[in-house]
């Protein structure tokens, strides 16, 4: 059955990740807006309480205009998402644009790797295809496996067309530590709700909120740099990064401080422009352990 669904999907798939731009962004307009916002309303409870709950002080309208919002850019992030597979380098290049790479390119010439964090926040898909062009470390990252094989092996190929390395979530650090001939960098999206008595907790939008550790665990074990990239929407399918130094000499922080920073710029995004944050995501479905105020939910070695 897996095979029939993916071979049944891949001529349209294709298809529609052939048309040009503005076709898909009418699409987007007259047919998935309205079949995710008012047909199915696709998890527009979990949306709506996350917004209640990240934002006490606005409105019941405010908080409708910013799920509207959303809805529309989560139209829009799914018909990106369906140009993936095909778009070129050149048009990834100039829809895609890092402002300040040199930033990265400095640690490059000192022979350094680096950890690169973000969130679900914009179009993040786009990131692991402009990665391996946008910079000059050879770009790493997670690849969380899918059920179905057929499409595990079409999303992991797409991904790594352009030459970013792509690893099984579980080997991240077994790929970490595999020798390279030349500095990378590793991406790591870190605003997914982790286990609670495995994780870093801070508050985070108005609420306790935990953090998965491996962005300072990777960061103080090889000592790597750190940055925080920021990725703003200019206008429709088109972007620009910015890159924001978390540190420089990881083993040097304080306990903690790398999580933290992580969280206060991803939350500053989001509050400047909540409408595009992955809302939809059971963020909050664990508690913070009693007795912890602020950090690690767990015994550091």
């Amino acid at each position: 059955m897996k095979a029939i669904a993916y071979y049944l999907s891949l001529p349209f798939i294709y298809f529609f990740s052939y048309l040009p731009f503005p076709v898909l962004y009418v699409l987007s307009d007259i047919l998935v807006f309205p079949l995710l916002y008012y047909v199915t309303g696709y998890r527009r409870k979990v949306v709506f309480t996350n917004l209640q709950n990240s934002f006490p002080d606005k409105s019941e309208k405010e908080l409708r205009e910013i799920e509207k919002k959303f809805y529309r850019y989560l139209a829009d992030l799914f018909m990106e998402t369906v140009k993936f597979f095909t778009i070129s380098e050149s048009e990834l290049k100039r829809r895609y644009v890092f402002r300040n790479p040199e930033i990265a390119d400095q640690w490059y010439e000192e022979g350094r790797n680096i950890v690169y964090t973000l969130g679900h926040y914009g179009n993040y898909e786009w990131m692991a295809l402009a990665l391996d062009f946008a910079i000059k470390h050879r770009g790493k990252g997670p690849f969380r496996e899918m059920s179905n094989p057929y499409f595990n092996q079409l999303f992991w190929r797409s991904r790594a067309r352009f030459g970013t390395e792509l690893y099984p979530t579980y080997k991240t650090m077994e790929a970490i530590r595999k020798p390279s001939e030349e500095p990378y960098l590793v991406a790591l999206a870190n605003d997914q709700s982790a286990p609670p008595d495995k994780s870093y907790w801070t508050t985070f939008l108005n609420q306790d909120t935990s953090f998965f550790v491996g962005t300072e665990k990777i960061a103080r074990t090889f000592n790597m740099p750190v940055l925080f990239a920021a990725i703003s929407r200019i206008k429709r399918g088109y972007y620009e990064i910015n890159f924001k130094v978390i540190t420089h000499t990881p083993q040097e922080e304080p306990e903690g401080d790398i999580m933290e920073k992580h969280a206060r710029l991803l939350e500053n995004q989001i509050l400047n422009q909540p409408e595009y944050w992955l809302w939809s995501h059971r963020r909050w479905k664990h508690k913070k352990p009693e007795g912890l105020d602020k950090g690690f939910s767990f015994k550091k070695r």
